[in-house]
């Protein structure tokens, strides 16, 4: 009898504990996200967080290259960072920075920005032909201006 009663309250105490460990606190990832909220995990949405994301992006066109944030634009776990994009001589100059304007799409995954090619995250057909995200865009509707310039 002793045994069995340690038994079952092991077994509740298990179950218990496993009933807190697997609650947790879900954010609404349908509604567009303010800059500096948190979107798609631990993700921020800030210039700062994304910062380096645009880094690695313009240095993957080019070793030299350079791209200070603008403009950010999150929604749903994505984010469009714009700007200047050129190289750090360009980027310095005394009447500016020079270079081509540019934007990054990117998509949160944790606590990183992952970048993501327009022509995979914009559906069909790319380049696109209206003012409308098409049906099978990835990226959220309210983004989806980056695609009509990329």
């Amino acid at each position: 009898m002793r045994r069995s009663l340690i038994a079952v309250s092991g077994i509740a105490l298990a179950t218990l504990a496993l009933a807190a460990c697997s609650s947790s606190s879900s954010s609404d990832a349908s509604s567009a996200a303010p800059s500096g909220s948190k979107v798609g995990g631990m993700t921020e949405c800030t210039k700062e967080a994304v910062q380096p994301a645009v880094d690695a992006a313009a240095k993957a066109m080019g070793a030299d290259n350079v791209m200070a944030i603008e403009d950010l634009q999150c929604a749903d776990g994505w984010a469009v960072a714009s700007g200047t994009l050129g190289t750090a001589a360009q980027a310095s100059a005394t009447d500016g920075p020079q270079g081509a304007p540019t934007q990054f799409i990117f998509e949160a995954e944790g606590q990183f920005w992952i970048p993501k090619a327009a022509a995979d995250v914009c559906g069909t057909p790319f380049p696109p032909t209206g003012e409308t995200a098409p049906a099978d865009a990835m990226i959220p509707a309210s983004l989806f201006s980056a695609c009509l310039s990329a």
